[in-house]
């Protein structure tokens, strides 16, 4: 008992306590649903709430919990006009501008929960192969995507410099077909067909 009090002392010291609340729910939420959905709920249920979870945590912390524990946000540029694909933004940027600086137990946190969840759906998936519950598989594969894409994402922007032209990562998502390649895609079939 004396643990949880601790914890929530922990939570009040935060700059953000409830963002860092939803952070850490937002963890644990998926998690929770991935271990008991399967007593209250059928698995097709269990497997909807769950993605609904983690895609609703994705973006939280991608958008506003980064922004707001450890004032650092990126996204995935999709236009393909250059190499570099990721797009960030730092207290960095911003040397002139008096930021309220970072709360130690955000950052901790944070980081804390971003590299815990990974880890926490590896060993899920461990356990679904040793198992050979494939169909449960799909879902941990699909959630430590999630989780991973994440922590590798705000570990590169929490590493980019402003200003200085940053190295491609090691994994980029491959392009989506965009009109561009539709309208190509249509002119050829027309080519094909008799009129």
């Amino acid at each position: 008992m004396e643990s949880i009090q601790n914890f929530y002392q922990t939570i009040l010291a935060s700059s953000h306590p409830l963002i860092l609340s939803v952070h850490l729910l937002g963890k644990a939420v998926p998690i929770v649903l991935y271990l008991l959905g399967s007593w209250f709920l059928s698995t097709t249920v269990q497997f909807i709430l769950v993605i609904l979870a983690l895609a609703a945590d994705f973006y939280f912390t991608k958008n506003i919990n980064g922004r707001k524990l450890i004032q650092e946000r990126w996204w995935y540029d999709v236009t393909g006009e250059d190499t570099s694909t990721f797009r960030f933004e730092s207290y960095k940027e911003y040397p002139d501008v008096q930021a309220p600086p970072i709360n130690p137990i955000d950052s901790r946190l944070f980081w804390l929960a971003l590299y815990l969840a990974p880890v926490i759906w590896a060993v899920f998936g461990f356990v679904c192969l040793i198992k050979f519950q494939f169909v449960y598989l799909i879902l941990v594969i699909f959630a430590g995507g999630l989780s991973i894409w994440n922590a590798y994402a705000y570990r590169l922007c929490d590493g980019w410099e402003p200003g200085k032209t940053s190295e491609a990562p090691l994994f980029q998502l491959p392009m989506l077909p965009s009109f561009a390649n539709l309208d190509r895609v249509s002119r050829l079939q027309s080519f094909f067909t008799r009129t």
